[in-house]
């Protein structure tokens, strides 16, 4: 008796007059055949991958900065490029920028930086493990501080992506914890670090209000509750190119070892008139019988009889190397965010256009990630929140607060200029932004690291100084031009009105 299998059913459609399976109108990259087999299929939301694979991402993350050069120099380029020396705010009040300014030199909790300073180190945890958290760490007003208040920068490790729990109708995911309309309300941080090795009576979690904690990430899928590494899709290439470097480095080295071998004759191998090869000698620290272990730079290595030294022949990839590893570099730098040249200082081949081009792409991503990323994140909470700490405590004394508050945080964060290989031509296009009036001085005066307040009063200074030693200063177009014609011609007015006065 045969057994009955059932045939699969396909389903059929009509095209053209005719049945045609239903796959053959399917997307190719949805399909199941013999090129997409195996590749992408299993479906998963946006926080389980990072649930399952955070805390080793960052583990190889944080080894491949600490030890290779390229990842390491990709986080001192992402952290430069996107921070600087500081994106700083512009108030439009005097009375709160002059608080401010005494703040940012003591807001760091554990003393050793100040506001931008915590900012770099915020953006480059961001870049190295994915995410940054800061707490928000309110004193006492006899501490001595401008405002009772100081941040707190802590090491994302602190949050357990696979701590997950219901409590009491409130849903903790990934560490955080939800109410029912799904708003996060606490933080589940360990108390110390949680790779410091120490007892559970010491290190637990503590649940910390969400209003009191800063939490930085890039969210590239919605619902995504976690960051995941920058370098991340490209983790495996990084140790891969280790690997590739250490193997031809130690193909070279064992390349410059070889010596000379000498096989001795048997007695069967010699007659009475054969060459007598006398005593063996051997190598210092060497013994006579011992079998060749190692090899040394040009040594002298004697086989024992029917012994033979055979070496292995890889594939010579030398003339290929150097463009392998480019390739590789350039996949390394795309998926870093940054791009090649930055990466390597490789500026083979560059021009001003073609790296101004790389670099126009490069500032888009730097400056969306500037405005939704640090100031969006971690900018606007941190001023939010000061500003409302120093009003409570009395450091600042503003009427009807409450009611102007979204006005007053209606902050211009300015980041530092990106400098041009041309200097003329940028300060030239600032010029003449300034003059057509499509940027406000006080947006060129930031981008130079100054508030306009600050440069105003140092322009004063030196104009002053100028007028004491005779001097006439050019920037200034009501006095002068600057090839001097418009100054000329004030003295020449000035003199027909002394004359005339005469």
């Amino acid at each position: 008796m045969t057994a009955h299998v059932a045939k699969p059913r396909i389903r059929m459609t009509m095209r053209g007059g005719q049945l045609v399976p239903v796959r053959n109108q399917a997307y190719e990259g949805g399909s199941s055949g013999r090129r997409m087999a195996g590749k992408g299929n299993v479906l998963s939301g946006p926080n389980m991958p990072i649930a399952h694979s955070l805390p080793l991402l960052q583990s190889r993350s944080h080894n491949a900065i600490r030890n290779n050069p390229y990842a390491g120099g990709a986080k001192e380029s992402y952290v430069t490029n996107l921070i600087g020396t500081g994106i700083k705010p512009q108030w439009g009040d005097a009375q709160i920028q002059a608080l401010w300014d005494r703040w940012v030199k003591e807001c760091d909790a554990d003393g050793i930086d100040d506001f931008y300073g915590l900012t770099s180190l915020a953006t480059g945890s961001q870049f190295e493990a994915g995410e940054a958290l800061a707490r928000f760490r309110y004193r006492r007003t006899s501490d001595g501080l401008s405002v009772p208040l100081q941040v707190q920068l802590i090491e994302s490790e602190h949050l357990d992506p696979n701590y997950n729990s219901l409590l009491s109708g409130r849903l903790v995911k990934m560490g955080i914890e939800f109410d029912a309309i799904g708003t996060r309300t606490a933080y589940h941080l360990w108390r110390y670090h949680p790779h410091e090795q120490l007892t559970a009576e010491i290190n637990r979690r503590v649940p910390v209000p969400a209003d009191s904690v800063v939490h930085m990430y890039r969210r590239t899928r919605p619902g995504q509750l976690r960051g995941v590494p920058e370098l991340t899709s490209v983790i495996v290439r990084l140790y891969e190119i280790d690997e590739m470097q250490d193997a031809t480095l130690a193909r070279q080295k064992l390349g410059q070892l070889f010596g000379t071998f000498v096989k001795r004759k048997t007695t069967a191998d010699t007659d009475d008139e054969g060459p007598d090869f006398g005593t063996l000698v051997t190598m210092p620290g060497e013994a006579e019988n011992d079998p060749i272990s190692e090899f040394t730079p040009g040594g002298i290595h004697y086989l024992e009889d029917d012994e033979e030294v055979s070496f292995s022949t890889p594939p010579d990839i030398q003339s290929q190397y150097t463009e392998w590893l480019r390739t590789e570099l350039l996949a390394l730098a795309k998926g870093a965010g940054i791009t090649y040249e930055q990466l390597t200082g490789d500026l083979k081949g560059v021009n001003y256009s073609s790296i101004r081009a790389g670099l126009l792409e490069f500032r888009r991503r730097a400056e969306a990630l500037q405005a939704h990323l640090i100031v969006h994140q971690w900018c606007r909470r941190i001023a939010a929140k000061w500003l409302d700490v120093a009003i409570t405590s009395g450091a600042l004394r503003i009427a009807n607060y409450w009611q102007r508050r979204d006005d007053l945080l209606a902050i211009d964060w300015i980041a530092p200029k990106w400098a041009w290989v041309d200097p003329l031509k940028e300060v030239t296009a600032d010029v003449m932004e300034v003059r057509a009036g499509f940027k406000p001085r006080s947006e060129a005066a930031g981008e130079r690291g100054w508030s306009l307040e600050q440069l105003d009063a140092e322009i004063d200074k030196g104009n002053k100084s100028a007028e004491r030693y005779s001097l006439v200063l050019d920037s200034d177009p009501r006095t002068t031009g600057k090839n001097g014609a418009l100054q000329a011609a004030v003295e020449a007015l000035s003199t027909e009105d002394e004359e005339n006065d005469e």
